[in-house]
């Protein structure tokens, strides 16, 4: 008969465990697994990149793709992966940025808004619901029109536009709170307001502010993108993914690659992010019996 060290069945249910994880959080790691490729391009990317981002060479004017330029080059004769490549830390940047911007006035507001009672409140309400009756792109492309083209202008119309959703989400759930118990009692006890909504609040609304901010990311890409696309993001020769389908357009029916390039790092950079906010919403929720 053969026994088994203590040791090994340790090692063994661990890796049980792990197995089982995995599995339940497929969305999660898939996601996560997306978005890492994607950091790791954004650091890395001129060390990574095959060819120089500007590097021109008329001589190779839109190539196909080949072994030399696996997603072939533009007019100007600059290969297509690296460009896509060092492109990914403008547009990540976009995302991220714009989003922190984005979570952090709309938390702040939709904590005011839906702790505090009183004309703060009201005002506050008001201002959001106004702004959700405008579609966010129509909005963000208003800001950047008259903010002008570029990184600041992209970052400022995405983040306000991003605001009231999320100034929304976070005051349906903080007003789920405050009816709680333990506010109540905090209240009793006669904790201060501000204490309450920072220690008390804040930190049992993080798991919807988390969800949120990883899906709104997804859309951010997209509406970074759609802006360079009509001209409103990053100018050339800055290779951001939104710029360079502006760009290939002109191309489509003589070199569609050019379209292709960047749709596909677009597609799978939103997919990662939505892939991450299932799985976050799924491993973090507690309704879900996770």
């Amino acid at each position: 008969m053969k026994l088994v060290s203590p040791a090994g069945t340790s090692s063994s249910a661990q890796r049980v465990f792990v197995a089982r994880w995995l599995s339940k959080n497929v969305y999660l790691v898939g996601g996560t697994f997306l978005l890492l490729m994607f950091v790791i391009a954004a650091l890395f990317g001129e060390q990574i990149a095959p060819y120089g981002a500007n590097k021109q060479n008329l001589l190779e004017a839109l190539e196909g793709p080949s072994s030399d330029h696996w997603l072939g080059t533009d007019p100007l004769g600059r290969d297509l992966l690296s460009r896509v490549i060092v492109g990914t830390r403008h547009t990540l940047s976009v995302a991220v940025i714009s989003v922190s911007l984005s979570c952090f006035f709309g938390v702040l507001l939709g904590l005011i808004s839906g702790f505090v009672r009183g004309p703060l409140a009201t005002a506050i309400d008001a201002l959001v619901d106004v702004a959700l009756t405008i579609p966010n792109m129509i909005l963000a492309i208003s800001i950047a029109a008259v903010m002008g083209a570029g990184m600041t202008g992209l970052i400022m119309a995405i983040s306000i536009s991003f605001t009231p959703p999320i100034s929304r989400i976070v005051r349906g759930r903080v007003m789920e709170i405050r009816e709680e118990d333990f506010i109540a009692a905090a209240r009793t006890i006669g904790v201060r307001p501000w204490r309450i909504l920072l220690r008390h609040v804040l930190p049992n609304a993080a798991t919807v502010i988390v969800i949120e901010a990883s899906l709104q990311a997804g859309q951010a890409v997209l509406t970074a993108t759609a802006l360079g696309f009509l001209g409103l993001g990053v100018q050339p020769p800055t290779p951001e993914w939104g710029t360079l389908l502006g760009y290939g357009r002109e191309y489509l029916h003589v070199a569609p690659f050019m379209v292709i390039a960047p749709g596909l790092a677009i597609s799978l950079m939103v997919l990662g992010f939505n892939l991450l906010g299932d799985g976050l919403r799924d491993w973090l929720d507690p309704r879900l019996g996770n």
